[in-house]
């Protein structure tokens, strides 16, 4: 079986580049990451509710990134592949898998200013990105975790100067397919963005089924297209303060409504701040600051609804080459007892390290 999976890989590989050198067409480009971690937690039991490092005194494997792009012309494909738990977990629709297909898009440059994209593509909500070598934390935010994590469909993006304005309507959060959730239910985004030298800013929106699962009468036909309708505000603004240090800086505001039982409506909101400091090219501190409001949110954010939680992240990035080596430390409080000590009795506040590496190549 390997040994096919090789060959086919080495055929495809090799009439790729035939088919390049007689067309003279532009090269594809390859590029990928992968990063690993070792965690301990203080309570000597997993804990946390954000994504990716809910583990024990484990060494990890976080995820394999492979992505292939090429332009031809005014279209483009972009392929991303991710192998491991980190791939499994973000594609938690599909999760009896851990390789998946992160992002596949193609895109047809209209103007020099006007483009469309259709295909499966990474959220614009948020401040945090999956991979982890784009990120100055290693462990994720609340805000990251309960925000959006992909959408699959179409969308058209029109540049003028530093101002960039966004829109795309897709399947439900989260599904790469319609028909595994209903066909009648879709997403609707939106972006207004402006990029300058020294600062950006951008106020995004998402609106439509949150979770695409359908509610089905007792013969099993579809009498509504999801149990859930989410719609999400969100501002995502940087800023360099001189040579060495930038801000960041993410607010987010969830408002969600259920279908079947309207005592299960709710809304939720995150404030972050993300400061960093450039000690040198090979040396970066990061902070990271985050108040989540779960008081409203009901049962759209699990076991941490009803409560108020601070979270406190301090990373250090050091730099060798194309490897990065990140120690981090992480305390989180929280207004209710949520977290879970080796004894079994529930906490406020919970903390843990972690080391952690990424590298691109």
């Amino acid at each position: 079986m390997k040994k096919g999976i090789a060959i086919i890989v080495l055929i495809l590989t090799t009439s790729m580049t035939f088919a390049q050198e007689s067309a003279g067409s532009p090269a594809t480009i390859f590029a990928g990451s992968a990063d690993a971690y070792y965690k301990y937690d203080f309570s000597g039991v997993p804990n946390g509710y954000t994504s990716f490092t809910n583990t024990d005194n484990s060494f990890e494997l976080g995820m394999v990134s492979l992505e292939a792009s090429h332009k031809w012309k005014k279209a483009s494909v972009f392929v991303d592949l991710g192998f491991g738990a980190r791939a499994k977990e973000f594609t938690y629709n599909d999760n009896q898998y851990s390789f998946m297909i992160k992002q596949l898009t193609f895109t047809y440059d209209i103007s020099d200013s006007f483009k469309v994209t259709a295909g499966t593509f990474g959220t614009h909500i948020g401040y945090e990105l999956l991979d982890a070598v784009d990120n100055k934390n290693y462990s994720m935010s609340y805000a990251f975790t309960y925000g959006p994590f992909f959408n699959t469909g179409v969308k058209a993006q029109y540049t003028s100067g530093k101002f960039s304005f966004m829109a795309g309507v897709t399947n439900p959060t989260d599904f790469k397919s319609a028909m595994e959730t209903s066909t009648d239910a879709k997403t609707f985004i939106g972006q207004v963005a402006y990029v300058g030298e020294t600062g950006s800013a951008y106020f995004n929106v998402s609106t439509g089924a949150s979770n695409g699962s359908p509610i089905r009468d007792g013969n099993g036909d579809v009498i509504a297209p999801s149990d859930e309708d989410k719609t999400q505000f969100d501002f995502v603004g940087t800023k360099k303060l001189g040579d060495k240090f930038a801000i960041g800086f993410n607010g987010t505001y969830a408002v969600t409504n259920n279908n079947i039982d309207g005592d299960l409506d709710g809304e939720w909101f995150s404030l972050v701040l993300y400061p960093t400091y450039t000690f040198s090219p090979s040396l970066l501190l990061a902070y990271r600051l985050e108040y989540m409001d779960t008081k409203e949110a009901a049962a759209s954010v699990g076991a941490i609804a009803g409560s108020s939680i601070i979270g406190n992240t301090l990373s250090l990035n050091y730099k060798v080459g194309n490897l990065t080596i990140i120690p981090e430390f992480r305390i989180d409080s929280a207004s209710n007892d949520i977290f879970e000590d080796k004894d079994g009795a529930f906490k406020g506040v919970n903390s843990y390290a972690l080391v952690a590496a990424t590298y691109t190549f």
